[in-house]
């Protein structure tokens, strides 16, 4: 009852109930004991006032905490039971005139220019495959494959725990859960090549490194474009390219490592004879698909190979020092089209403070190939003959086939967007650009003794000899996929 009452008033009722008490009137004393309490001091009234109103405080938030946690129970069972889809696949109208098109024309990044072409899609995709002979090579992944859900998702989990925190690209025992579901989608689309069960194997990664390098490592890769406001030096590469003759970082011998068991034709072999390799690369859109089932920007297309692998296509070898005077964006066309994506400004903003500003391209990245120099790059020249092909969700055979960004036309373009139900929604996609991811692997088997598995013309290259650290395969180069080697 004196809760709240000054210390001396409550001393001074003690006094006064003792001393009644003494006097022999008890009812009086407890009546002078509880007239502190209701004659308290003013201040004594607002401690009281303070306190009984942190109490009710405090015990209607009990009240509403009760009342909505059964709303927060459903809330936290609709999150466990309804699982969202991937961000590729979060779009209504994705695919959902996939049916219509079978080719839309693009732009592909030939070395003078890009060359206005017809790029296979969906089903016009698959026959090009099949005309080509090239199912050792390539393999369209349909989005409703389970494998490839599981993919997705792990790749959703892991995108900024594991890729983003790695800087966009790292090794592979960094995100074991992404290769494992990699390799059942390539044991899936290529069994002769990938599963045991027919005689092929998968390894994860490309080992341009060995294990005491792993922070050079690039078996995942997230691509991002240049006018994504998280800035990546990892953007959709333009440049028609096949993986070993890029400028990442090789370690010395990595040819010999990565490639055990594949002994030059004619050297003393196993048994049962030597190891063809493919190098395989999962590829993966993140961003929204259009109407047609397909990538808004900056799809990937692929060169379907020539003569189903025995023939190389015609290129020309490109030096750094072929570079120069090359053209670059002026400073009216970056604020052109900072106006139009304001989020690009961030890339532009940033440059200007860089620390490598003015610095040659090759000198930018903190580890290259140091052959890339004196090797130089291959350049894919144009060709009627080519036949271009592109998808969503893709396995293919990155050393043997060319590969790069291509950009749609854009009055086709327009019009895929225009026919969407979401017109507001396909329009912000469409301004997104292209985000990706790639998983890259090397798969094995022995073609000796197997018939109908040829060698690929990689390992055809490296065991006849023009194939080595510190030179190109020859262009028109010809092989013997039977016995792996030149002709």
């Amino acid at each position: 009852r004196h809760r709240g009452t000054p210390r001396r008033a409550r001393r001074s009722a003690r006094r006064r109930f003792l001393s009644l008490a003494r006097a022999g009137s008890p009812t009086m004393a407890t009546t002078a004991l509880l007239a502190p309490t209701r004659l308290a001091s003013p201040a004594g009234d607002a401690t009281t006032r303070v306190r009984r109103a942190r109490t009710a405080t405090i015990a209607r938030a009990r009240r509403d905490n009760l009342r909505k946690a059964p709303i927060a129970a459903a809330a936290a069972s609709s999150t466990t039971t309804t699982e969202l889809p991937p961000p590729a696949l979060a779009n209504p109208d994705a695919c959902t005139r996939a049916s219509d098109y079978t080719s839309r024309r693009g732009a592909v990044p030939y070395k003078d220019a890009a060359v206005d072409v017809d790029i296979m899609v969906n089903d016009g995709a698959r026959a090009a495959i099949a005309a080509a002979g090239a199912e050792r090579f390539v393999s369209l992944i349909d989005p409703s494959n389970p494998k490839l859900l599981r993919l997705l998702r792990v790749m959703e989990d892991g995108w900024d725990a594991i890729g983003v925190r790695n800087k966009n690209a790292g090794h592979h025992s960094l995100w074991p859960e992404a290769f494992e579901a990699g390799r059942s989608l390539l044991e899936e689309a290529f069994p002769e090549e990938c599963d045991p069960k027919f005689g092929g194997e998968v390894l994860s990664g490309v080992a341009f490194v060995g294990d005491d390098m792993k922070d050079r490592a690039i078996d995942f890769m997230q691509r991002r474009p240049k006018t994504d406001f998280t800035m990546s030096k990892y953007n959709p590469l333009g440049r028609l390219h096949r993986d070993p003759d890029a400028i990442d970082y090789k370690q010395p011998g990595w040819m010999e490592t990565a490639m055990p068991g594949s002994a030059p034709f004619g050297a003393e072999e196993e048994e049962d004879g030597a190891y063809s390799y493919r190098y395989y690369n999962v590829w993966l859109a993140r961003t929204p698909l259009d109407a047609s089932g397909q990538v808004y920007e900056n799809p990937l297309c692929l060169l379907l190979p020539r003569d189903e692998g025995a023939k190389e296509w015609d290129y020309e070898i490109r030096k750094p020092e072929d570079n120069v005077g090359a053209k670059e964006e002026t400073i009216g066309e970056m604020m052109g089209r900072a106006a139009k994506n304001p989020l690009s400004a961030a890339p532009i903003v940033m440059s200007m403070f860089s620390t490598r500003r003015g610095q040659k391209k090759e000198d930018q990245f903190e580890f290259t190939d140091p052959n890339y120099m004196s090797r130089g790059s291959p350049e894919l020249t144009p060709d009627d003959a080519h036949t271009w092909i592109t998808h969503p969700f893709v396995a293919f055979d990155s050393f043997d086939m060319w590969h790069g960004a291509a950009k749609w036309d854009g009055d086709e373009k327009k019009a895929v967007i225009d026919s969407a139900a979401d017109l507001m929604r396909a329009r912000q996609d469409a301004s997104k650009g292209r985000v990706s991811m790639e998983l890259r692997f090397r798969a094995r088997c022995k073609p000796g003794g197997r018939e109908g598995v040829p060698f690929s013309p990689l390992s055809s290259a490296y065991r006849g000899g023009v194939f080595t650290p510190d030179t190109v395969r020859p262009s028109g180069g010809e092989y013997d996929l039977e016995k792996g080697t030149t002709r």
